[in-house]
């Protein structure tokens, strides 16, 4: 590593925590960074929970984050729809997190009752996604509504394992239309800006630290950011090692509490730790 690093984001679950638990050395390196004066923020590709949920979740696991030091998915599509759909009707898909986003920018949103007006569709992690829901927001579609995702993921990790993520309704909907979705949240060149925005430095001097490939790695490679792979989430080392060259972090932790002590044995060259 030769940029020295100004701030950093870290992705959640996997990574400082699985499910409501914080993951072991969490605690110590947050709280050594901000010794440091290194700023750093949460991204999160759950697009289901307000950000009030997020502060109060993280503050139960030890973890002070004030509102504008979290990201979530949900942001970034209201975000990104404001820019592209400002006066579109859209069908929103999605729990309240993703709802009361799209609220926040004073969007025009469409129920099941108005879906032939819907010019945009965007899709989050529904709770109540159903046959009768995915009818709908087909029917979107193949009226010509542009598709939006929040993501891709397949899976989230929970205390005990995984649970299914925004990737399997989104596939549903592409695979019964035809039709990819434009991704918005992780690794979408939208995320990257917004995360170099809330942390307030140049891209070059940032670090993003997360447990996906196809998320934390790919949007922190396209950002222009340094990347570490944690191994305590989705992805392995042996992963890593077989991914596309846009995928591979710079770096592969076990864990994030081996990220302070990888830090100061960097010493301008090639990036230690157990890889890469």
């Amino acid at each position: 590593m030769t940029r020295p690093i100004e701030g950093i984001i870290f992705d959640i679950d996997g990574t400082v925590a699985r499910g409501r638990q914080v993951l072991p050395g969490a605690l110590e390196t947050l709280a050594e960074l901000r010794r440091r004066e290194i700023r750093f923020a949460f991204f999160t590709n759950d697009n289901s929970k307000p950000i009030r949920a997020w502060v109060a979740r993280l503050s139960d696991m030890g973890i002070d984050a004030e509102p504008e030091e979290i990201v979530t998915s949900a942001l970034v599509a209201a975000e990104v729809m404001a820019e592209v759909h400002p006066s579109s009707p859209i069908l929103a898909v999605g729990d309240v997190g993703l709802l009361e986003a799209l609220d926040a920018k004073g969007l025009d949103l469409v129920d099941a009752a108005d879906v032939d007006r819907a010019t945009a569709v965007v899709m989050g992690r529904d709770p109540n996604f159903d046959q009768e829901r995915l009818k709908t927001v087909c029917r979107a579609i193949w009226n010509g509504a542009e598709f939006f995702a929040t993501n891709y993921d397949p899976r989230l990790p929970v205390a005990g394992g995984f649970v299914p993520a925004t990737g399997p309704m989104v596939k549903a909907v592409a695979y019964a239309t035809g039709i990819e979705p434009i991704v918005t949240g992780k690794p979408s060149p939208w995320s990257g800006r917004m995360a170099s925005r809330i942390l307030g430095i140049d891209p070059e001097h940032g670090m993003v630290v997360g447990d996906q490939l196809g998320t934390d790695i790919a949007m922190g490679r396209n950002a222009g950011m340094q990347t570490v792979l944690v191994l305590t989430g989705t992805a392995s080392a042996e992963d890593a090692e077989s991914a596309p060259p846009e995928h591979r972090p710079d770096v592969i932790v076990d864990t994030i509490a081996d990220l302070v002590p990888w830090l100061d044995t960097v010493s301008g060259t090639a990036p230690g730790g157990t890889g890469s």
